[in-house]
């Protein structure tokens, strides 16, 4: 992955754009920055309006307004018309509109769209979003600098701004090497067109990008991704397809692809397999070839129903002991290197325990390591991994000022190490509940509050808040804490869930912020029962919809789900903590697994070796799992 050194430069059709590599390279590392940097990145700050003529509107201040295109969103001035978003459901019927018309896969609009302005035609103080000379969602950049009155439509009208960075697109498809018989329906024939969305130069060349020091991530990988794992919002609106890159023999091709440069117009790829179909309703030659499922293979692997339990099979990814387990989660989840990497204490949970929205966040997996030292085998996964930025979660008697030591010795600079601290887990909590909230793509609207005392609560919902980019923050169990109110007084969360019982979280606490908030009771979602088990029955039934794929870990020790939840949030997947004595004695528990929507769709995960998860355990979870199908059977057959 690419660590940014300074500025990267994004091009549309030739012109240069000064830009950062990443949200991460617009971190600094102090809590009183992160009040103005949330801001700039949040979406519909206020909500919609009304469009007219497709023309996202919003109150005027003023009846004249700057053309200037040189503005950002910290340059704005009250003479300045205001706008406000359109909500993401109009947005996503624009994009579905103008790629059809476009003849280009709606799912390849939308991840750049999102790659490009996380769906923002408008910043958060109401101004069009302007980088340099880049415009609007799409970051249009290829303009007349006399036509001011196209510049003026790429700002104010998202609809024309949309249909320009098609129109773009669909001039990159001509003018790049042609992929497999050039069907546009084909999601893998469209690698070289998003390659030169943002620049038809070697920047983007897989080559230049792995011999680089540090290697670093192609825009065209990153959009990818994005279709492959869409966070927040965007999961709503795009079925989440793994496209098949290009065959990285073929880059070392010289007749194909070149060390550096770009590949010739002319010569010939093949498309990879499995390829993909778009959701465009025919091909060139007037055919259907998707009349099923647009986004499955061409070859899909259908769920095969097993005829025994034993017939399910585990991924078991463990290690030899919770600091080699979280190494080996990390290196399976993020194969290609990750663009960030928290560190948290390998012997203690506090101020680890709601780290998993800040991975979710900023894309990278949860590693372990001794207080006193950076553990070699950390070291060596840190630099496989190589990220841009690192987080240490908690103050120096968590990690010490020797690991910042060694991470420097590694070669990361003192911006790039970032160390998320207060006076107490609970502050401490905060102040990571505050930078995931920053690098989500706006204010998060719901947040979890569990018990800092002990871990399996605030686990429970780890990897479902992952997913949804929602902050966890932690009190103790009969008084609001100081910094819990301080952040629910700076986001306002529409939405607060309680999770765990009342012996956990007294009811108190509602009351108090019920009363120092104005909030009401029907803003309140209690997921609790006796014990941690049923209220990790109670998250998943609350959130039965939200995945359907399965994670498992021992729910008696923290590490394994910790850092194992960073990875389901990557997946979407639910992580469940498992007990150590009989399924059987915790019936809401074995009934929310017999309900959760996985059907074989997926293999399910086990985090930690046999002595986490017993053998015997795994066994249960077979026969459990077989269960579903013979539920399924039945009704059928019924």
């Amino acid at each position: 992955m690419y660590k940014s050194k300074e500025f990267l430069y994004a091009e549309r059709g030739g012109v240069v754009v000064k830009r950062p590599s990443s949200l991460a390279s617009l971190a600094i590392c102090t809590l009183f920055t992160i009040q103005t940097l949330i801001m700039p990145i949040s979406i519909d700050a206020a909500p919609f309006h009304q469009v007219e003529g497709l023309v996202a509107t919003g109150t005027m201040n003023s009846t004249e307004s700057n053309e200037s295109t040189e503005s950002t969103e910290t340059d704005q001035t009250e003479s300045q018309p205001t706008y406000t978003n359109p909500s993401h459901e109009e947005i996503n019927e624009l994009l579905e509109t103008i790629a059809k018309e476009e003849n280009i896969p709606s799912i390849i609009l939308k991840a750049i769209a999102f790659r490009e302005s996380s769906w923002r035609q408008f910043d958060a103080s109401g101004q069009p979003l302007m980088n340099n000379r880049a415009i609007g969602i799409m970051q249009i950049a290829t303009y007349d600098d006399n036509d001011q009155e196209t510049i003026e439509k790429l700002k104010t009208d998202i609809e024309f701004n949309i249909r320009r960075g098609a129109e773009l697109l669909n001039e990159k498809w001509s003018f790049t090497p042609q992929i497999g018989d050039g069907d546009r329906n084909i999601l893998e024939n469209w690698y070289f067109a998003i390659w030169a969305y943002n620049i038809w130069t070697d920047k983007n060349n897989p080559n230049v990008a792995q011999a680089a020091d540090p290697p670093y991530e192609t825009y065209q990988e990153k959009v990818y991704q994005i279709m492959a794992y869409p966070k927040d919002f965007l999961n709503n609106y795009i079925d989440p397809v793994e496209v098949t890159p290009l065959d990285p023999e073929l880059f070392l091709d010289p007749e194909l692809m070149t060390d550096k440069g770009i590949p010739d117009k002319n010569a010939s790829f093949e498309t990879p397999q499995p390829f993909h179909y778009g959701d465009l309703d025919e091909d060139p030659n007037g055919e259907d070839p998707n009349e099923e499922d647009p986004n499955d293979p061409k070859e899909p692997q259908e769920p095969q129903i097993p005829e025994n339990p034993e017939d399910i099979k585990f991924l078991r990814l463990d290690g030899e002991d919770r600091i080699k387990t979280a190494i080996n989660q990390a290196l399976t989840g993020w194969p290609e290197g990750a663009e960030a990497v928290i560190l948290a204490r390998s012997d203690d949970f506090p101020d680890a325990l709601v780290g998993v929205p800040l991975a979710a966040a900023v894309d990278g997996p949860i590693l372990l390591t001794p207080s006193a030292s950076l553990d070699p085998e950390v070291e060596e996964a840190m630099k496989t991994l190589n990220p841009e930025k690192v987080y240490l979660l908690g103050g120096e008697n968590a990690l010490s000022m020797d690991i910042e030591a060694q991470l420097k010795e590694l070669g990361w600079r003192t911006k790039d190490i970032i160390r998320l601290a207060g006076d107490n887990r609970y502050y401490t909590a905060a102040s990571i509940a505050n930078w995931a909230a920053a690098f989500g793509p706006k204010y998060p609207d719901s947040v979890a509050i569990a018990t800092g005392s002990n871990f399996p609560d605030a686990l429970s919902i780890a990897s479902i808040a992952g997913t949804l980019n929602m902050p966890i923050i932690l009190t103790d169990s009969h008084t609001l804490s100081e910094p819990a109110a301080a952040y629910l007084e700076k986001y306002d969360p529409e939405k607060i869930y309680l999770i765990g019982g009342e012996g956990v979280i007294d009811p108190a606490i509602q009351e108090e912020i019920q009363t120092r908030f104005e909030k009401s009771s029907e803003q309140f979602v209690r997921l609790g029962g006796d014990n941690r088990y049923e209220t990790m029955a109670e998250v998943m039934q609350e959130f039965s919809q939200l995945s359907d794929k399965l994670c498992f870990a021992t729910g008696e020790k923290f590490p394994d789900a910790l850092a194992g939840a960073a990875l389901a949030a990557r997946r979407q997947a639910t992580v469940v903590l498992l007990p150590k004595h009989k399924l059987e004695n915790y019936p809401t528990l074995q009934e929310a697994i017999l309900k959760h929507p996985w059907q074989g769709q997926s293999q399910p995960v086990l985090f930690g070796g046999e002595n986490a998860i017993s053998t015997e355990k795994v066994e249960e979870l077979q026969e459990l799992l077989f269960q579903k199908f013979e539920h399924e059977k039945s009704d059928s057959d019924s």
